[in-house]
């Protein structure tokens, strides 16, 4: 199964982005964090916020100062795994297919009752 994964090949880089999305309690976010591997099935990153496996984000790349570029636009990953180490995260997140964001009911299996109840 490791080995499937890593089948793809990507690269690594420690570029900005801004990342958005929905918090556990219903509230949008968005903030600045670094990629830091990009493949064609998705990307890691690190991030202050705390967000859940099954969750989808917007990451949008920033220019090398951090500000918005004109010819680019978010793109929306579903959270595979995080990893948090003190006050950062780092996730990796797959790329949602052009399928899924077509399919109304895609939505309903990212809603909240992934999030464990606190």
């Amino acid at each position: 199964m490791i080995s499937q994964r890593r089948i793809y090949k990507g690269f690594l880089l420690h570029s900005p982005v801004k990342i958005t999305g929905v918090d556990k309690s219903g509230l949008q976010f968005a903030e600045r964090g670094r990629v830091e591997h990009v493949s064609n099935l998705g990307c890691r990153f690190s991030m202050r916020g705390a967000v859940h496996q099954g969750s989808v984000l917007a990451v949008e790349p920033l220019g090398p100062d951090g500000e918005n570029l004109l010819d680019e636009f978010p793109r929306l990953f579903e959270i595979s795994w995080v990893k948090r180490k003190g006050n950062r995260s780092t996730v990796a997140a797959r790329c949602l297919r052009e399928d899924e964001l077509a399919d109304p009911g895609f939505y309903m299996n990212c809603s909240a009752w992934r999030f464990p109840a606190n």
